[in-house]
Parts: C-alpha cells; sequence; structure tokens
C-alpha cells in the first residue's frame, strides 16, 4: 500500500475540515431572559374587586376558624415562596388582602356556622285570647280560644356547628391526602361535600363564581415571574 506524503495529508485534513463546517448545524443565537413583573397595584386593585365579590357572594367569616387556617394558609405560602413578596409600601396591603381573599374562601369550605336541624318541629297549644275592654257581655260568657304552634324545649332549639364537622372533614381529608391514603381521603372530601351542600345553597353562587375567577388570577398574579420574552444579542461588528 503505498504511503501518502505529508502534503497529501495536509491537504486530505483540510478537506475534511471543510466538509465538517459545511455539514455542522447553525450556531443558535443565544437567548436571553428578563423578568417581566406586573405593578404591585394591578393585583391590589384587582384584590379590592375579589373582595368586593366576595362579600356579596358569602358575606362576612362568621367563625375564628376561618381566620385561624387562612393565616397558617398565608404564612406557609410566603415561607414556601409560592407568593413573592412586594417591595416597599406594597408589601402590607397585599398580605393584608391576600389575608382576607383567604379568609373568604374557607367561608366557603367551612362556613356552615350553627343550624338548628330540629327548628321546624311544632306542636299545638290552645291558648285563650284575653278580652278587650268594653267587650259585650256574651263574650265573657263564651271566652275565645286560638290554636298556636310551639317549640318544643330541648328539642326545637337543638343545634349543631355545621363549622366544626366541616373542619374535622377538611382536616381529615388534607391527612389522608399528605399520607397518600386516596381512599380515605376520597370519602372525607364527598362528605364534606355533602355536610355543605346546605350552606352552599345560601350562598350567591353569581358572585362566588367571580369571587373564585377573579380570586385565582390575583394571587397567581403575585407568583414568581409571569413571562419571560427572548431578546437575541446584537451582532458584532467585525
Amino acid at each position: 500500500m503505498a504511503t501518502r506524503s505529508p502534503e497529501e495529508l495536509r491537504r486530505l485534513e483540510q478537506r475534511v475540515a471543510r466538509l465538517e463546517r459545511a455539514l455542522s448545524p447553525m450556531p443558535r443565537p443565544a437567548v436571553t431572559t428578563e423578568r417581566l413583573r406586573l405593578h404591585p397595584l394591578v393585583p391590589l386593585l384587582l384584590s379590592f374587586v375579589v373582595l368586593a365579590c366576595g362579600y356579596l357572594g358569602l358575606g362576612l367569616p362568621q367563625h375564628y376558624y376561618q381566620p385561624l387556617f387562612a393565616g397558617l394558609v398565608l404564612a406557609l405560602a410566603y415561607h414556601r415562596q409560592f407568593w413573592t413578596l412586594a417591595n416597599d409600601h406594597w408589601r402590607w396591603p397585599l398580605v393584608a388582602t391576600n389575608f382576607l381573599i383567604v379568609c373568604l374562601f374557607f367561608k366557603l369550605v367551612i362556613g356552615g356556622g350553627t343550624r338548628y336541624p330540629l327548628d321546624w318541629l311544632r306542636v299545638p297549644a290552645v291558648r285563650k285570647t284575653p278580652l278587650a275592654e268594653g267587650s259585650p257581655w256574651y263574650e265573657q260568657v263564651f271566652p275565645h280560644f286560638d290554636i298556636e304552634w310551639q317549640a318544643i324545649p330541648a328539642v326545637t332549639d337543638l343545634s349543631v356547628d355545621i363549622t366544626m364537622i366541616q373542619t374535622m372533614l377538611l382536616i381529615a381529608t388534607l391527612a389522608g391526602a399528605l399520607f397518600r391514603f386516596q381512599p380515605f381521603a376520597s370519602l372525607t372530601a364527598v362528605l364534606l361535600l355533602v355536610v355543605s351542600i346546605p350552606t352552599f345553597l345560601g350562598f350567591n353562587w353569581d358572585w362566588v363564581v367571580l369571587f373564585l375567577v377573579f380570586g385565582g388570577i390575583a394571587l397567581y398574579l403575585q407568583t414568581g415571574e409571569l413571562t419571560a420574552s427572548p431578546h437575541p444579542p446584537a451582532a458584532k461588528r467585525g
């Protein structure tokens, strides 16, 4: 086999290098991203709209469990950096509105309050109608009686704290989801929904739907970076 001269080997290497450059893909320009954050005034104003919708649809929180759980969720969300803290004087107004929004959300979940399930139970009772002054003599001979429906003591006044039951079912559902015990978590979630149906019927859902939609948007606007647009670097002049 004939050996090639050094000059032939050098020309062959140049051909291979040119062929590799021709077949290699074009280099892609570097992409840089920059955070485009909204001004804190935008989620703050939207939070006021959310609170108005929540008040019209749900009313005010009526149990101390609701602000208690709202404070725990708020502390966890900021600790885990699910929501970013605004700078300067915008921080505390946003924290306050977020706290009120989460309070109203828990009003939806555990806002059953105290119910009287046997309030409808009444018994008839006969009552003598007192005579007015100057009544004729025959009305005094034949008195008038009326029948009234009266409550039964210790039975009609029986109360059930629906908020307590909802809270126990909510904690059980969260515990089952935490330990990945799905059948138990699904059962307690269904029981929570069934127990909450009478409470749901008392809400104004035209406003509740707006509260949930705008509330989700207001909280999402406070999470991380919203968008990132690519900006290719400027071409260098030769």
